[in-house]
Formats: structure tokens, C-alpha cells, sequence
């Protein structure tokens, strides 16, 4: 009787075949992902809750969102007639920190504010403010411009670093907000730069 001979092993594939397909893979997943990736930052579920329940309080306590622009670090801009700037009591108010579902991590303080006396309808109001930063983990993320009336209230909120082992190289930073005007009826309003602590306080004239 005679034995079945044995079929023979299969080969392995070759490398060259292995890193092809790996690559094409690579390549198409990046195609498909950039593709159908929708712009902007990623959804973050917790945040924009938050940030739409924070919209929501706001508009039913008359607030309203005006554009501003961040940028630093920042020079001291020239300005020829520049608005008073007075010390007021600490943080945002009881009123309008309610209607925060989390409420923003402030700059410890204030120092140095320039703004100016008044402003054209339509011409970017230009703030340059130094602040002391709570903890070196921290960086200045973003300034709100909330508005009510005639009261406009800017709010400096920090973020965290990338990173665990990131640091700032200094507590105190020169900062420059442009707040439109766009959206300002002609008059006078008064603006508080909020903070942990006394908040800087001024006011300034838009003009037709």
C-alpha cells in the first residue's frame, strides 16, 4: 500500500508583498479619513454641552457674543488719547458666573490696560493688557466679549498645556484683544476685563 505523499507547505508571502499592502492601506485610510473629515476641531461631547448650555443662559440673561481676536504675545500699541483705567471688584459677577455651566478659569490679575478713548462703528477696539496666570500648566486660550446694553464684559479664560510635562516659561504675559465694533449702536459703554482678582474697568466712546 502505497503512502499519499505530503503537499507541500505553502510559502510565506514575501516582505516586499506585506509592506505594499500595509502601505495602500495607510494611503487609502488617509485619503478616505481626509475626505469625509468634516473642518474644525474634533467633536468633544462634554465641551460643546457645555459651551451650548452656557450660550443658552447667556442669551436668556440678555448677553450676547461679540467677536474679539486674541493674539500674543503683544506690543504696547500707541495711542494718542487712551481711556482711564479704574480697579473693581474681583471676578465675574454672581449674575453673569451663573450662567456659566463651567465656569472659565480666570487670570489671577490684571496689570498693565491700554484701550482707547473711542473708536469708529465698524473699527477693530484695540486692548493690550498684561496678566498673571494662575498656574504654569496654563495658557491663555481665548477671550469671550460678552455684551448687555451698554456693559461689555471681557473674558480671559486659560486652557490647559499639551502635554503633562509642559510649562510656560512665565507667569505674566502681554496680550492683545481686537474687539469689532461692527455690531455697537453709536454711544458710550462701559467695559470690565474680568479676572480672579480686582478686574480692570474703563469706558469708551463709538462713534458714526
Amino acid at each position: 500500500m502505497s503512502v499519499p505523499a505530503k503537499r507541500p507547505s505553502p510559502k510565506p508571502w514575501s516582505m516586499k508583498w506585506i509592506a505594499l499592502a500595509i502601505v495602500l492601506f495607510v494611503v487609502g485610510y488617509t485619503l478616505v479619513n481626509v475626505y469625509y473629515r468634516k473642518p474644525g476641531r474634533a467633536f468633544r461631547p462634554y465641551e460643546d454641552m457645555n459651551n451650548r448650555a452656557t450660550t443658552a443662559r447667556l442669551l436668556a440673561a440678555g448677553w450676547q457674543k461679540l467677536p474679539v481676536e486674541l493674539r500674543l504675545p503683544a506690543e504696547k500699541p500707541a495711542l494718542t488719547l487712551a481711556a482711564t483705567v479704574n480697579r473693581g471688584a474681583p471676578g465675574l459677577g454672581a449674575e453673569l458666573e451663573a450662567a456659566f455651566a463651567e465656569k472659565p478659569v480666570l487670570l489671577a490679575t490684571i496689570g498693565r490696560v491700554t484701550a482707547p478713548q473711542s473708536v469708529a462703528r465698524g473699527a477693530t477696539c484695540a486692548i493690550y493688557f498684561s496678566g498673571t496666570l494662575t498656574d504654569q500648566h496654563l495658557q491663555l486660550g481665548h477671550v469671550d466679549a460678552l455684551r448687555r446694553g451698554d456693559e461689555i464684559v471681557l473674558v480671559p479664560s486659560l486652557e490647559k498645556l499639551p502635554g503633562k510635562d509642559l510649562l510656560t516659561r512665565w507667569n505674566d504675559g502681554d496680550y492683545w484683544a481686537g474687539l469689532d465694533t461692527e455690531r455697537l449702536e453709536p454711544g458710550r459703554y462701559r467695559v470690565r476685563l474680568a479676572a480672579r482678582g480686582p478686574v480692570a474697568e474703563w469706558t469708551f466712546t463709538v462713534t458714526p
